[in-house]
Parts: structure tokens; sequence; C-alpha cells
């Protein structure tokens, strides 16, 4: 057991974190990373370009990768485990859509995968969180795809 009994509503917390990642991504507004990943992130993805160290390179890289297409990121299934009451894991299942666009268009390739994640908590005021702890961020993800199903040239966006 951890040695401060944990808040409940960091739970809630860590959930919005992840959650606002798929925000960023689907609407384009990048920058909005800089509220998920803490600036030292480590993050492994399993493409060309996938292992990032540093918020400015996880920025680039996705925005490179998804922003010329339309994306949709929907979270499901999730674990949290709570290391103490400043550090957690968690373990997110995840669908996402890219929408072809251009010649693509009307095609879709669906990545079926999960995030894994160890998170931080910050000191001071959690992001639209009233009651946490602190500010909870990822600070290393590791991304696993289980299945892609559909064209990958969709990725190319023309």
């Amino acid at each position: 057991m951890p040695p401060h009994p944990i808040n409940p509503i960091d739970y809630f917390a860590i959930q919005n974190v992840l959650s606002r990642y798929c925000i960023a991504l689907d609407t384009k507004d990048f920058d909005l990373l800089s509220e998920v990943f803490t600036p030292n992130v480590d993050a492994k993805y399993p493409f060309p370009g996938g292992d990032m160290k540093g918020l400015e390179a996880v920025q680039s890289t996705i925005r490179g990768r998804l922003g010329r297409i339309a994306t949709q990121h929907c979270l499901t299934t999730q674990v949290i485990a709570f290391n103490d009451s400043r550090s957690a894991s968690a373990t997110t299942y995840f669908t996402g859509s890219h929408f072809g666009q251009g010649e693509y268009e009307g095609q879709v390739l669906t990545a079926h995968g999960k995030y894994v994640d160890e998170l931080i908590c910050l000191e001071g005021q959690s992001e639209g969180m009233p009651g946490a702890s602190g500010n909870w961020m990822v600070r290393k993800r590791t991304v696993i795809f289980m299945a892609r199903i559909g064209d990958e040239a969709v990725m190319g966006g023309k």
C-alpha cells in the first residue's frame, strides 16, 4: 500500500489528461500536447521516427504524421495503478481512425492498440480537475499496435 492514501479524484485527472491527448490529435491543436506530456517525455511509437525524446520531438513528429489528415481517436478499456501518491501507471486501449483525403477519400486506416503510460503528479492546480493532488502528466509512453486495418497510404494525406 502506498505510504499516503490515494486521492480518488486523481483517477479522473489521469483519465482527463489521457483524453486530452486524443482531443489534441483530432483537433490538430498540437500545442495542447504540452498539457499531456512532461517536457522530457520518453515516447516510443511503432512507426519510423517514433522513438522520441522530449515534448518538442513528440509535437513535431505527430504534427508531421497526422497534421494533414482527419482523425478520430477513441479510448476504451483502461487500468490505472498508483505507485504512490505522485506516480501512476496506466494501460489504455484505443482505436484510431485515419480518414483518407484526396485520392484516398472514403478510405479509412484504423489502428487498434494500447497506450502504456507512466505518469507523474506535478505541483500546482490540476488542469480542469479541481480537487486533484496536482497536475498529472505522462513522462513515458509506449504505443503498441494490435492491428492496423486499411491502406497505409491513407497516412500520406494526398
